[in-house]
């Protein structure tokens, strides 16, 4: 970041101009949360927590400690970063003055995690972990097609509060169910996603095409089953 966007001169404008600009370590959070720098820094580190998904993170807060804004830096394109983040940052500020400036149907400033998506799909599904040999899989079909250039597809993953702790893959979607045979097939994939957890999985996809989400509790777990919600956003490539 410091080599890249945040050494472009009208990215450092912008930051100077509207925001108040911090980092912040993930190893330090605990004790900002604690309040040994005072209510109003554990209020912004408690949300900086519950937001995390990369090892760089940038988000936006209100001087209320609302985030309005959540890129993870992984996902800016490798190409014109420095462009990319510009637009996120008008996007966090336009929200903030009551100018939310909208990509497709609906900006992921209106929901977040990621302020430059276009959501796809929302759904909720019930998945179980089983004590026999044959897994039970839940599947979820993901349409990108409308999206010709390809992009970052996110998918967010809210688990429930039941018992099973749960799996989730990402497939193509001519790709069989998943089998120990195939198990390495995998696009991507958040595993282990604890009861009340939330997971992540990102990636990038060069034309529109048909993925699945599958969907199962992990190993060892006993007959129990959970529910999750899946938020599906796309990024579209960044105009260079």
């Amino acid at each position: 970041m410091r080599a890249g966007p945040l050494s472009d001169s009208e990215v450092i404008k912008t930051l100077n101009e509207k925001f108040v600009n911090t980092w912040v370590l993930l190893r330090e959070l605990p004790e900002l949360i604690s309040g040994a720098k005072g209510e109003a820094v554990s209020l912004v580190a408690k949300e900086m927590k519950r937001h995390y998904t990369d090892s760089v993170d940038i988000l936006v807060l209100t001087p209320d400690a609302e985030v309005i804004m959540h890129q993870p830096e992984m996902t800016l394109p490798y190409q014109n970063q420095a462009r990319a983040y510009l637009s996120v940052l008008q996007h966090a500020a336009g929200a903030f003055e009551g100018r939310r400036i909208r990509v497709g149907k609906r900006s992921k400033l209106d929901g977040n995690p990621m302020s430059l998506g276009t959501e796809l799909m929302e759904v909720l599904q019930v998945f179980r972990a089983s004590d026999t040999d044959t897994p039970d899989y839940t599947v979820v079909e993901i349409d990108t097609t409308p999206f010709e250039r390809g992009g970052i597809l996110h998918i967010e993953i809210q688990v429930g509060a039941g018992e099973a702790v749960g799996t989730f893959e990402l497939f193509d979607a001519d790709t069989k169910i998943p089998t120990e045979d195939n198990a390495d097939e995998a696009l991507e994939g958040a595993w282990d996603v604890p009861s009340g957890g939330i997971g992540h999985i990102f990636h990038n996809f060069s034309r529109g095409r048909r993925f699945k989400l599958v969907a199962t509790g992990s190993n060892n777990q006993g007959d129990c089953t959970n529910a999750f919600l899946a938020r599906v956003s796309v990024v579209p490539p960044f105009e260079t």
